[in-house]
């Protein structure tokens, strides 16, 4: 067998966090300016002031005037120039950790565009380029999967969704201890927890971390809808099946439909919140229970700033904060 490593929780502390700059035009229907905004606001909360550094992938010198010209002064960001397909880099860098000798390594799955539904230059790429880059050893699933269909407590134990893992788009006859299997031979993995589906209107066919996230080895946020919310049934049924596994729920209020420009429905979601070493960014969507979100983050992890910026930009792209933010933690 080889050796496996170990996939940290996020809240552990990290030396960076890997952003990618968004270029794609066509990736974004409402206009790329708001993205490269709201990502240019990301990385200026995560690093400073005395944050954790940002390392900002741009596709080519004038991404990265962009980039400058939007960012601005702020200190604690690397401009780090590479071929990537557009920011979610959750889903196409890999997920780091360290082995038994404290030696950087990179979970790598198989990328095939979301299911066939997103096919981008060099998001087949740009993870090997990230393990060459930093010097770290590849573990390479042959599953095809995204960063963002898993969720690690940093003890070897897992959170993922059968909607997304064996869905036929991705795994044809994938059966969820062939799954698992998988993820143990390259990863330090003690139980996997199996939630039915995620969010409809998600095109990632329901990745977890818009459904549940882990504040602790043993402690669960999800959402707790009222009844006149998007997918009050799947929220339900997700905290059952977290509190029969044993895990201790915090409860996250659920916001009300959120809709793009057009009037499409989006997946809106406080649980892509991303953990940096002294703030957590939480998605907002100016509606009145965001600050309740923010409370109950904020008191997940309370050695950590809640920081609430919009997120409705992003999400019309198909994600939000922990979509395209990819930690390097910090060596043990």
């Amino acid at each position: 067998m080889k050796e496996r490593f170990r996939v940290p929780g996020e809240w552990e502390r990290h030396e960076a966090c890997w952003l990618a700059f968004p270029h794609l035009a066509e990736e974004w229907p409402f206009g790329l300016l708001p993205a490269q905004r709201s990502i240019a606001e990301l990385c200026r909360a995560i690093a400073g002031p005395g944050g954790e550094p940002v390392r900002l992938l741009v596709r080519s010198p004038e991404v990265e005037r962009q980039a400058r010209a939007l960012i601005g002064d702020a200190d604690g960001i690397e401009y780090v120039s590479a071929a990537y397909g557009d920011c979610w880099l959750r889903d196409t860098a890999p997920l780091l950790g360290y082995d038994g000798r404290g030696a950087l390594c990179g979970l790598r799955f198989a990328l095939n565009g979301w299911g066939g539904k997103y096919q981008m230059p060099f998001d087949d790429a740009v993870g090997d380029w990230l393990l060459g880059h930093l010097g770290a050893r590849g573990a390479r699933s042959p599953l095809f999967l995204e960063g963002g269909a898993i969720e690690s407590n940093g003890a070897g134990t897992f959170l993922t969704t059968a909607s997304c893992v064996l869905n036929d788009n991705r795994n044809p006859g994938l059966t969820r201890q062939a799954f698992e299997d998988a993820l143990g031979e390259l990863v330090e993995v003690s139980r996997v927890v199996w939630l039915e589906r995620g969010l409809e209107h998600d095109h990632t066919d329901g990745h977890v971390d818009m459904i549940a996230r882990f504040a602790s080895a043993n402690t669960v946020l999800c959402m707790q809808p009222t009844e006149d919310v998007p997918n009050a049934g799947v929220m339900r049924e997700i905290a059952s099946v977290l509190h029969d596994e044993g895990f201790s729920v915090l409860p996250l209020p659920a916001p009300p439909a959120v809709f793009d420009r057009e009037g499409a429905p989006l997946p809106a979601s406080y649980c892509n919140f991303y953990v940096a070493n002294d703030a957590v960014i939480v998605p907002t969507y100016g509606v009145p229970e965001d600050e309740a979100a923010l409370e109950v983050i904020g008191q997940a992890f309370d050695d950590r700033e809640a920081v609430g910026l919009s997120a409705r930009d992003l999400l019309c792209g198909g994600g939000v904060f922990h979509c395209v933010t990819q930690p390097q933690p910090t060596p043990p």
